[in-house]
């Protein structure tokens, strides 16, 4: 019942200042990196932590607010349910879980979220997002869980390490010596998101174009920008 009364009070904090307007703004403002962003969300938070929060606001309408929203972020919320801390405890920032229905499997998305630039971000995301799904995979033997990495910068060498992973014979290895083949990593900008999020794609879509461009073979640079040329095809589906 208090679960159920906090998600209220979230969604209605959506409603009245986070509207798609909001959001796609947020979003050119971390691109930017501008001191607006404190003004708009919360100044009792650091940069990145707010950048998860909102992250975590687009992915919950793109989802059409199915699930606990404030289960999945791994974030410790203030009494106004605005973003204070990460939460920490080497998991993936937020842990979106889907039940079943007509058009994905139960799973869980693992969103990565990052600030950083250039070569800095190969070295400080890299390995903790492959690590992230990796152990996840190990744990709850889904081979239908899978990452996404968003990223307000995407480097070239990123996505190529990411597409990586999907190649058998790269395998990720527990502690034990277990391992698991094929892990599925999506990397898109924040500006893709933008796009996602201005033309109402849905999550019920987006599953099976990301499992599609998971597929592909194309290298991955020439990967990336397909993957951008598709796109509008998500929020082209007709119902």
């Amino acid at each position: 019942m208090v679960d159920d009364l906090r998600l209220q009070r979230f969604n209605t904090l959506i409603n009245q200042k986070f509207n798609k307007p909001t959001l796609l703004n947020l979003l050119n403002l971390f691109e930017a990196r501008d001191d607006e962003i404190a003004k708009l969300v919360t100044d009792e938070a650091d940069i990145p932590t707010i950048f998860e929060y909102i992250l975590a606001v687009i992915w919950y309408e793109i989802s059409e607010r199915q699930g606990n929203i404030l289960d999945y972020m791994k974030l410790s919320l203030s009494a106004d349910l605005l973003p204070k801390t990460h939460a920490g405890g080497g998991y993936a920032d937020i842990i979106y879980e889907y039940d079943k229905t007509a058009y994905y499997p139960q799973h869980s998305l693992l969103i990565e979220a990052t600030l950083a630039e250039s070569t800095n971000q190969r070295r400080m995301e890299m390995e903790p997002v492959s690590r992230h799904l990796g152990e996840y995979r190990l744990k709850y033997q889904n081979q239908f869980d899978y990452s996404l990495f968003i990223t307000t910068f995407l480097n070239l060498n990123v996505i190529s390490d990411f597409r990586g992973r999907k190649n058998k014979d790269n395998p990720y290895y527990g502690r034990n010596g277990e391992y698991v083949e094929g892990l599925k990593i999506i990397p898109i900008d924040t500006k893709a998101l933008a796009n996602l999020l201005k033309n109402n794609a849905k999550y019920r879509d987006l599953y099976s174009f990301f499992e599609g461009q998971y597929q592909s073979e194309l290298k991955p640079k020439e990967w990336y920008d397909n993957m951008l040329r598709e796109q509008p095809a998500v929020y082209q589906v007709k119902r």
